[in-house]
């Protein structure tokens, strides 16, 4: 817990000293918490400045923290010489220090609920375990280094690899998360979590910004909705699907379009060229984090940006403040495209790259990550578009997925109806749903309608034109049959979506009935992250905050496994070597991440790419002399070597060890039991039961030291073809007869010498049923061996 709090309080002190130069450019009488500016501005800077100079032969940490002294630096350089330190008075920072504490402690309270489970990853293990395998890889490895050992060969690290291969895929998001685990002394993998939440952090500070410097809210009703725009369900969703990249830079562009309507306001940056200089260099440092981080996001904001210049031109008083604005934001493109040329394969190419890539090869991942736009429980279009469907079912899904997803779009997915509630009371909670967004989008079109005539030529007008244009992107790239992106952009879009929607708490004419449904929309996310630390408890056994219906796919993922990376670190230290014989492709990636975190050797007999069906061996030389195993189904190591076991079903080891007496091996998958011939459990009224086809096997571990004594069998009565019935133990026929009805029990005392029983039970016939396509023999109501 505290190391977290030490991580987010070194991400935003640091980014903050990188930024505060830029933030103090800006003029004191024109520009309010000029201050929050700073630490999503230097975390950007960083971005930049960490991928060159690690091409350079920089180590990310030492760039972190020499960023970060020269910052401080420059900035007590520009503060003293004006006496401003008289000026600051501690009262309004400790209160501004404890609501950035609170927001913090909300963001990183889920973490400490769900523990190390929650933590490895959320929803998109694939993305996750790349960044943080990537960041081992610069954390370890100079870029000289990286390039010798990330050569694909037979032989070549496959950390490195995939490492060496991302530094043209936005890497700089991993760099960075390197250096913050060795300015904190903590591991990579247990770094992540709160390194995430120093970037949704970064919302907080560019929300605050943007929302009273460019819609002039009031500074408190500021605070309460960029705290909602920050743990609400925006964020939350971009979290849970561990888009790193996107992360970092939702608050980046936020300030990107903000700058961009504010450059048009006449002194607000004070004379020229002065304020050429000032607008031109925060729009610098702001386009080169997102040109190293995420630039796709541009093809959201680009257009938002060009609708704010058009508004612009087409009035006269904004017109006049061209001489600042044009060459400011030009020079500021100008700039940070010319940090981009000692990494243009990793920014310009990349983004030509990506976009090609995304044109001819759309990926179907919206099904999986982005589900939840297409209604609650029920997946009305699956409905709609299925011929089958009755009248009912299909008036029901028209009358309900425009609700449900304009809803969800909103981030209101908690409010919908589940499947559970009856149909009555659901249906009039729908109809009270579309009398509110009726009413929210009513009173959004009059707040903004207000603004754009009250003040047409102010940078609250623009940057509502801007984020109204950039929020019709996402449905143009659905209409043109990109569903996958089109809900990328939704996610790219939403700090602009949430705009609109406090538009009315920003209007001069505040009156209860046009707020009443933008205070719902803010308190629901609020509430949401308020209680995020509880709905976590809760995902563990079957639901995802954020990402509520791919919580059976990511409880999947996880499986059956033990996640403590804490405990399997501390058990890898005392180790020379590991050998990772883990078939489950996401354990293996996190223990081998463990170990090379650790500096350690490691060699693994079946390592698996993303998409690979099939793994590769990477035995580096001396492998052999490994003195540890990590397993998930071993109950045992090789000789002179020390098992780490990853499952979390110990009843196999334990029963081995002597722990316990009696181990179930038939209706449960156990740990280190080998089978065939098994179906899969199924749960019934009576109890577990296994299906089995007409010949299964068992291979169970014995403990001559403490061996098993009897080995129990009991049948369900089911209707079956067979008629005969044989057990044998080590090749040794023990019992052959008609079906057992009654359980039996066998003797293993002639077996107590051997390190393993063999168990085959087989019948003289395929039974098969209606509709069930699989051959099957027996059912086993229990199967289990005792002392």
């Amino acid at each position: 817990m505290m190391h977290d709090i030490l991580v987010v309080g070194l991400f935003v002190s640091m980014c903050g000293a990188i930024g505060l130069p830029f933030s103090l450019l800006l003029p004191s009488q024109r520009f309010a918490v000029r201050w929050a500016l700073a630490p999503p501005l230097g975390f950007g800077l960083l971005a930049a400045g960490t991928a060159v100079l690690y091409l350079s032969g920089v180590a990310p940490w030492v760039t972190l923290l020499a960023m970060a002294a020269i910052g401080l630096l420059v900035a007590v350089a520009m503060i003293v010489p004006g006496g401003r330190w008289s000026r600051i008075s501690a009262g309004p920072w400790l209160a501004t220090a404890m609501a950035v504490a609170a927001v913090a402690i909300i963001c990183l309270a889920p973490g400490w609920t769900g523990g190390s489970r929650f933590r490895i990853f959320q929803a998109n293990v694939y993305d996750h375990l790349l960044y943080v395998g990537a960041a081992i890889s610069y954390r370890t490895l100079d870029y000289a280094s990286l390039v010798v050992e990330g050569i694909e060969s037979a032989q070549a690290d496959p950390l490195a690899v995939a490492a060496l291969w991302f530094i043209d895929w936005r890497a700089a998001v991993s760099m960075m998360h390197a250096a913050f685990a060795v300015v904190s002394r903590g591991g990579v993998v247990d770094c992540a979590y709160p390194y995430m939440v120093g970037m949704q952090l970064n919302m907080l500070f560019a929300a605050l910004f943007v929302f009273v410097n460019v819609i002039a809210m009031r500074r408190w009703l500021a605070w309460i909705c960029a705290s909602a725009l920050t743990v609400g369900f925006f964020e939350q969703y971009i979290f849970d699907i561990n888009a790193w990249s996107q992360l970092a830079t939702q608050p980046i562009f936020l300030l990107l379009l903000a700058f961009v309507a504010l450059a048009f306001d006449k002194d607000r940056f004070g004379r020229a060229p002065g304020s050429i200089v000032r607008l031109g260099a925060i729009f610098a440092a702001l386009m080169s984090g997102a040109f190293f981080l995420y630039p796709e996001a541009l093809t959201v904001y680009g257009l938002a940006a060009t609708i704010i210049g058009l508004m612009a031109i087409g009035h006269r008083a904004s017109r006049q403040t061209f001489r600042v604005a044009a060459p400011g934001l030009a020079a500021g493109v100008g700039l940070s495209l010319l940090a981009c040329i000692p990494h243009w394969s990793g920014t310009g190419a990349y983004v030509v790259r990506q976009l090609s890539r995304a044109a001819t090869h759309p990926p179907d991942w919206w099904k999986y990550f982005q589900r939840y736009l297409f209604g609650g429980e029920t997946n009305f279009l699956e409905i709609i578009a299925s011929p089958g469907s009755r009248l009912g079912e299909l008036a029901n899904a028209w009358f309900s997925l425009p609700i449900e997803a304009a809803v969800a779009g909103l981030g209101l997915y908690a409010v919908l109806p589940s499947a559970g509630w009856p149909v009555a009371i659901a249906f009039v909670w729908k109809l009270l749903l579309y009398g509110f967004l009726f009413v929210l989008l009513r009173s959004i079109a009059k707040a903004v309608w207000t603004i754009w005539r009250t003040e047409p030529d102010g940078s609250a007008a623009r940057l509502l034109a801007g984020s109204l244009a950039g929020c019709l992107v996402p449905i143009a790239i659905l209409a043109a049959g990109h569903a996958w992106a089109a809900g990328k952009g939704l996610a790219m879009a939403a700090p602009m979506l949430f705009i609109l929607i406090i538009a009315p708490l920003a209007s001069a004419q505040w009156r209860f009935r046009a707020v009443v449904a933008s205070f719902i929309v803010v308190a629901a996310h609020l509430i949401l992250g308020a209680l995020r630390p509880l709905v976590v408890l809760q995902a563990l056994g079957g639901g995802l905050p954020g990402l509520p219906t791919a919580a059976a796919q990511v409880n999947a993922q996880k499986g059956s496994l033990d996640w403590d990376y804490n405990r399997v670190s501390a058990e890898l230290q005392s180790c020379n070597g590991v050998v990772i014989d883990v078939a489950h492709p996401m354990m293996n990636h996190v223990l081998r991440s463990l170990a090379a975190d650790l500096g350690m050797a490691w060699a693994s007999p079946n390592v698996f790419s993303w998409s690979g069906k099939t793994g590769w061996a990477y035995l580096p030389a001396g492998w052999d002399k490994f003195d540890c195993l990590a397993s998930a189904d071993r109950l045992s190591a090789n000789p002179g070597q020390r098992l780490i076991s990853v499952a979390t079903d110990r009843s196999s080891r334990d029963y081995l060890d002597g722990r316990r007496d009696v181990l179930e091996i038939g209706t449960e998958a156990r740990p280190g039991i080998a089978t065939r011939g098994l179906f899969g459990k199924e749960a019934t009224p009576g109890g577990a039961l296994q299906w089995a086809a007409p010949n299964a096997h068992f291979d169970v571990p014995n403990n001559p030291s403490a061996p098993a004594r009897t080995l129990r069998l009991a049948l369900w009565p089911m209707p079956i073809s067979g008629s005969e019935f044989l057990v044998k133990i080590n090749g040794h026929e023990v019992y052959r007869g008609s079906v057992p009805a009654e359980p039996l029990s066998f003797p293993l005392d002639a077996f107590a010498g051997e390190e393993k029983l063999a168990v085959e039970l087989a019948t003289n016939a395929i039974t098969r049923f209606p509709g069930d396509p699989r051959d099957l023999g027996f059912a086993i109501r229990e199967l289990s061996v005792r002392r």
